[in-house]
């Protein structure tokens, strides 16, 4: 009697499941879908980033498996001067040191978002030429090197940096090929995330512009019926109505398409329609 043969099911190696949270460490970073509420604003009031904040803890944890002990810091340039650097930080220190970047103007988080060019693994024992200010602050903080990887800006050809991923390092010893594609793979990841999310912001806004015109046109029809006028004079009561109470022009007009406005400007003219001429 023959024994049917049985295949056993192998364990998944240590080595599959750290390739298996790699790849979930991408996906979650590619991944720019958020909330219609969400979408208009990015970051926080003061620079502080969700997205940027996984990828500096995501970097940080995969330079951990080699044994490797650091702090990183994910930063985005500023729109404008006013306006505060995004940022996401897997430690104080990262947050300290970028405090003292600000303040002195200088390290490496400054230079590569300055220039797009990523710094590998460089000794702040030789850097005090470079950042006489940065290299001896974080030295004292018990950095030994530092390295980058600049984000790209993937919603253009030419490549150019949008941001910058920190790497503080303890220790010299510089980052091997492995850990720096990974590196590479994450900020890529993040900044195809943060693409999506623009393009999705960016849709919404085109959205809502489109509704409101869309209501404003209805509004004309409407009041230029009602009044026995025409569309450009039933466009300027509506304006002149908006600015007067000082009301986005769309909510009026959706209020007079709902005749929820009745009353003067909005009343219906007594007067019959002008007769048309006969040709």
């Amino acid at each position: 009697m023959s024994v049917p043969s049985s295949r056993a099911v192998a364990a998944p190696s240590e080595a599959d499941a750290r390739e298996a949270e790699f790849a979930g460490a991408l996906l979650e970073l590619a991944d720019g879908a958020a909330p219609d509420d969400a979408l208009p604003g990015a970051a926080e009031a003061d620079g502080s980033h969700a997205k940027l904040t996984a990828l500096a803890v995501h970097a940080r944890h995969r330079l951990a498996r080699e044994g490797r002990a650091c702090e990183t810091a994910a930063l985005l340039d500023a729109p404008s001067e006013a306006d505060p650097v995004r940022h996401g930080y897997s430690g104080a220190r990262a947050a300290r040191l970028r405090h003292v970047e600000h303040e002195q103007c200088e390290g490496p988080a400054t230079d590569t978002l300055r220039t797009g060019t990523a710094l590998s693994t460089l000794p702040l024992n030789g850097a005090a030429a470079r950042w006489p200010r940065y290299a001896p602050a974080a030295l004292e903080a018990g950095v030994c090197a530092v390295h980058t990887v600049a984000l790209p800006d993937v919603r253009s050809d030419h490549g150019a940096g949008a941001g910058v991923l920190v790497v503080h390092l303890d220790e010299e010893t510089p980052l091997g090929p492995a850990a720096t594609a990974a590196l590479t793979a994450l900020a890529r990841a993040c900044a195809l995330g943060l693409a999506h999310r623009t393009a999705l912001r960016r849709g919404t806004e085109l959205r809502r512009a489109l509704g409101s015109r869309v209501v404003i046109e209805q509004a004309k029809g409407v009041l230029a019926e009602r009044r026995n006028g025409s569309v450009d004079d039933a466009f300027r009561t509506l304006r002149a109505y908006a600015r007067s109470q000082q009301r986005p022009l769309h909510q009026v007009a959706r209020e007079v398409v709902e005749a929820q406005l009745l009353d003067p400007p909005f009343q219906r003219s007594a007067a019959p329609p002008p007769a048309r001429r006969n040709r």
